[in-house]
């Protein structure tokens, strides 16, 4: 038996991207022949069902970084465990046992203007910890490819392990459906973008898109899923001058049985990223069978390839014209939905654990 210690605690209280990876992780490696798992994470971990061995202080970033860097090694110097698994980044110093980190983008490195000079920092000290795992887990090649371009001397250590939807997204009912969109005061047909508070994700195309919808006589609106951020109130400023402020809805965080029911009823799923590590949202959405329109960027042509609709990066035109095609002709939608469908079936967390797991055994040299 492989015993591990899985570094949770950068789980925030609302999870999305990293934070969904890690509980997903934990989860799926709890039913894993071989491996014993010793989480330490957050005190809402627990919510999951994922019992902690050891619990973190509910801390913003910077703290919780500064626990992880010098509390941890000290909290941990008389666990008995083979293999340290940071599922963030952190790879704390002095451990004294096999280390594994994940690295799940460089966003920060190949976008650094979308970032203010605190973040870079934090970033890079993270990107910096992670270089030092015996073993650097990453979602993509793409990932794999920045990482080492970076780092030259972790080519042969970085290993890639696709991520996958969680199993909570499957296509919801019209009950479902019908509920959800009440709730949130979404009127059909829409267009779906999700984590649209980042400076990569610009939804921005998507606003930009809407109005070119309008212009060809086609009913459509938008909602906007994910976490405010600081690019909350430029996109509504910009809905309003593209005179679609009426048509766009920002959602806020939602849940995910609300989200599985937004995803299954939305015409599409518009995914504008510039740059992903992977891309999770495209997945969830083509497992509850929804066509998307994502941008042709390197991570998604990667893990979307012939089963999402591509479109040039900044590209609200490109966006419209696939859009009013699914508007206009139902069987062109229904043929990527089944695309959709079929393609994500073929990823899961049960796969990603048990290549995880072989990656743990790898650096313990079992």
């Amino acid at each position: 038996m492989l015993t591990v210690l899985v570094n949770a605690v950068s789980v925030p209280p609302r999870p999305a991207g990293a934070g969904r990876y890690a509980i997903e992780l934990l989860r799926a490696l709890s039913d894993t022949e071989g491996v014993r798992v010793l989480a330490a994470g957050p005190p809402w971990l627990r919510a999951y069902g994922i019992p902690l061995a050891l619990e973190a202080p509910a801390a913003g970033a910077p703290a919780r970084t500064a626990w992880e860097l010098s509390a941890l090694p000290w909290r941990v110097r008389k666990m008995e465990y083979d293999v340290y698994h940071g599922t963030h980044f952190t790879v704390p110093p002095g451990l004294g046992r096999p280390t594994v980190a994940t690295v799940h983008d460089l966003t920060f490195y190949l976008l650094p203007r979308r970032y203010d000079a605190v973040h870079r920092w934090y970033y890079r000290v993270l990107a910096e910890s992670a270089a030092r795992a015996d073993r650097i887990i990453v979602p993509s090649r793409s990932v794999a490819e920045a990482f080492a371009e970076r780092f030259p001397l972790t080519t042969g250590r970085i290993r890639v392990v696709p991520e996958a939807p969680s199993a909570v997204f499957r296509p919801a009912s019209d009950e479902e459906v019908a509920e959800a969109l009440a709730r949130h005061g979404v009127e059909p047909p829409y267009l779906l973008c999700v984590g649209t508070g980042e400076p990569n994700k610009r939804a921005v195309d998507a606003v930009r898109a809407l109005p070119l919808l309008l212009e060809q006589g086609l009913d459509c609106r938008l909602a906007l899923a994910g976490n405010p951020g600081r690019l909350t109130l430029p996109l509504a400023r910009e809905a309003e001058r593209l005179g679609v402020g009426g048509r766009v809805r920002f959602l806020g965080y939602v849940t995910d049985d609300d989200l599985r029911a937004l995803y299954t009823g939305a015409v599409a799923l518009v995914f504008p990223s510039l740059v992903e590590g992977f891309g999770l949202p495209p997945l969830e959405a083509m497992a509850c069978g929804t066509p998307v329109i994502s941008t042709d960027a390197p991570a998604m042509n990667e893990v979307l390839r012939g089963a999402a609709i591509f479109v040039p990066r900044r590209n609200p035109t490109a966006i419209a014209e696939a859009a009013a095609r699914l508007l206009r002709e139902p069987s062109w939608r229904e043929e990527w939905a089944g695309r959709a469908r079929d393609h994500a079936a073929a990823f899961s967390w049960q796969r990603t654990a048990a290549e995880t797991a072989a990656v743990y055994r790898e650096v313990a040299g079992r």
